[in-house]
């Protein structure tokens, strides 16, 4: 059985992409409204309703601007509670109107365009304010109370009561215009949760993507990740940018296991992963190998700058290592430069090799066929 129709609600995320969008009609339609507000005033100030809710609709029409403008984030509750109050006040307008004879301001004539007017753009923005069902259920019954409250308006003023087929023309209007605008707004919402399942979706991909390629012990790149890394180096250094690779194993690492359990080896690893991580660059790469051997890729360096690091981490790695878990370690490193046109496999057999080196060397040092000597 299909799971039943969940509505997605309008813009409740602070970062729903509809959300500047709405603010932004918003502003255009309270600025037309003050606009509108204001050349009725001038035109009808002797009408005293006019006088009277001229100074409210314009006081409430600055407020609300401000919080559209400075408190995004109160922009929808406060619009529908500012959309329900001006539904009231128009609808005791249309009452009023009707009830007042027309040599005072009154009747049919009265009506427009300011009520009917107000009226249908209010019906229009309950679309942007509220999820599609409650839009549709606010434009229900605003059409039904303008006909209820317009019908007894007529039936008490005899001189209105041929107007009463032109209200339920209006009353149809109103309900065409929003059937319009319910169809618009399913079309928006479906086109919402379909740009919240590919965000979704986008964010689980990257995540996937994140774990293939990260060793989930250390939290440093993993083998996958850095023959991909030097592919892309590769073309740098084709180009004639220099990139260095230091390859470090641990010394005596399977003593640690023995002596302190893999709890603790497994705490030295991912401790020599992060000082790694401090020593390098932030554009730098650390990768684990596998077993005690990590591997740094360092674009943009030459010999020298390559060696000096790789004696730096050498020299730092003990220290660092014993303050995180109490075990001190030392490591034999090996550094290189990638070749022009050479794969991954081939730089890491020779800095594999350079690593052997310093192992036979006595451990606890560099050695590299980059110029600098074994330190």
């Amino acid at each position: 059985m299909s799971a039943p129709h969940r509505e997605v609600p309008i813009a409740r995320r602070s970062d729903d992409p509809t959300t500047g969008a709405i603010r932004r009609v918003l502003l255009v339609c309270l600025a037309v409204g003050l606009v509108s507000v204001l050349v009725v005033a001038v035109l009808r100030w002797s009408d005293l309703m006019v006088r009277w809710t001229s100074p409210v609709l314009v006081a409430v029409i600055t407020v609300f601007a401000w919080l559209v403008l400075r408190r995004p984030w109160a922009v929808l509750p406060v619009s529908r509670l500012v959309l329900t109050g001006l539904d009231l006040v128009w609808l005791a307008m249309l009452a009023a109107r009707l009830s007042t004879p027309p040599d005072q301001g009154g009747g049919w004539d009265s009506l427009f365009p300011t009520v009917f007017m107000g009226l249908a753009l209010f019906t229009v923005i309950g679309y942007l304010v509220f999820s599609t069902r409650q839009a549709g259920a606010h434009a229900a019954t605003v059409a039904l109370a303008v006909l209820a409250v317009g019908t007894i308006g007529l039936t008490n003023a005899p001189r209105d009561t041929g107007h009463v087929l032109d209200l339920v023309r209006y009353g149809i209007y109103l309900g065409v215009l929003a059937a319009m605008l319910h169809v618009l707004s399913r079309s928006k919402e479906q086109a919402a949760r379909a740009f919240q399942a590919a965000r979704t979706a986008n964010a689980e991909a990257a995540s996937m993507r994140e774990m293939a390629y990260r060793d989930p012990l250390t939290g440093a790149a993993n083998r996958r990740r850095l023959e991909d890394e030097l592919v892309f180096q590769s073309r740098l250094v084709d180009a004639g940018m220099p990139v260095a690779l230091v390859y470090l194993d641990l010394d005596r690492f399977k003593e640690v296991n023995d002596d302190h359990g893999h709890d603790t080896g497994d705490r030295v690893l991912a401790a020599v992963a992060a000082v790694l991580e401090r020593g390098l660059r932030s554009g730098d790469l650390v990768a684990r190998l596998g077993g005690e051997e990590f591997v740094a890729v360092a674009p943009g360096l030459d010999g020298a700058a390559a060696g000096a690091i790789a004696d730096r981490l050498r020299r730092a790695l003990p220290e660092a290592v014993d303050a995180q878990v109490g075990v001190p370690v030392t490591a034999s490193i090996g550094v290189t430069m990638l070749r022009p046109g050479e794969g991954p496999q081939e730089v890491m057999a020779r800095a594999d090799a350079l690593m052997y080196q310093a192992k036979r060397a006595g451990r606890n040092r560099v050695v590299a066929d980059i110029g600098v000597g074994d330190h």
